[in-house]
């Protein structure tokens, strides 16, 4: 009785095992690619949007992806409007980096290509900011989001930032998940 028990957990551990490898190899869902602004909204209603914006997604190994932020400011076109992000693909999903992303939260729907950026502000009336941008295949050509997008793929690829910060490999990438609404697209 013994010997056939042991063989019975053996036969469950090799069966979990196996499950969990599967798991651990689930595809990333497909961000890679050009976002537009689609709608840029806060509650309660201010200027505290975008009245353009694009992003760009890019795959720079198999686990991690960077997302470069060009936008104008709907009070202030003229100001600094942009930002960049690496994200981190491991066995239960996809996080944003942990550096200055607190306040943010991303959901991508696979099914309609949309990404929705969610930002809480740090205003009196503790704003919230829903950006939500459509997959595209136009190219980048407002002068003004084109210069506000290699900005900030200069910064992140900032030899003076990566002295300071570390590799985005070496980063944490705990506290900040991106959800997904489907799942149904693929790993480029």
């Amino acid at each position: 009785m013994t010997h056939f028990s042991i063989l019975r957990s053996g036969a469950a551990l090799a069966a979990l095992t196996f499950s969990l490898g599967a798991f651990a190899q689930a595809p990333m869902p497909n961000l890679v690619g050009d976002y537009n602004l689609a709608s840029s909204t806060t509650v309660p209603a201010s200027t505290w949007g975008y009245s353009k914006g694009r992003i760009a997604i890019k795959q720079l190994d198999d686990k991690h992806l960077l997302i470069v932020l060009s936008c104008e400011w709907k009070r202030e076109p003229k100001a600094v409007c942009g930002d960049y992000f690496y994200a981190q693909w491991r066995d239960d999903g996809l996080y944003l980096q942990d550096m200055n992303t607190f306040a943010m939260r991303l959901y991508f729907d696979a099914a309609s290509r949309k990404l929705t950026i969610i930002s809480r502000g740090a205003d009196a009336k503790a704003s919230v900011r829903h950006d939500v941008f459509a997959a595209t295949t136009a190219p980048l050509t407002d002068t003004a989001l084109v210069r506000r997008m290699k900005r900030e793929v200069s910064n992140a690829e900032s030899k003076e930032n990566r002295r300071v910060f570390g590799p985005y490999n070496k980063w944490d990438y705990k506290e900040n998940r991106i959800e997904f609404q489907q799942q149904a697209a693929v790993k480029p």
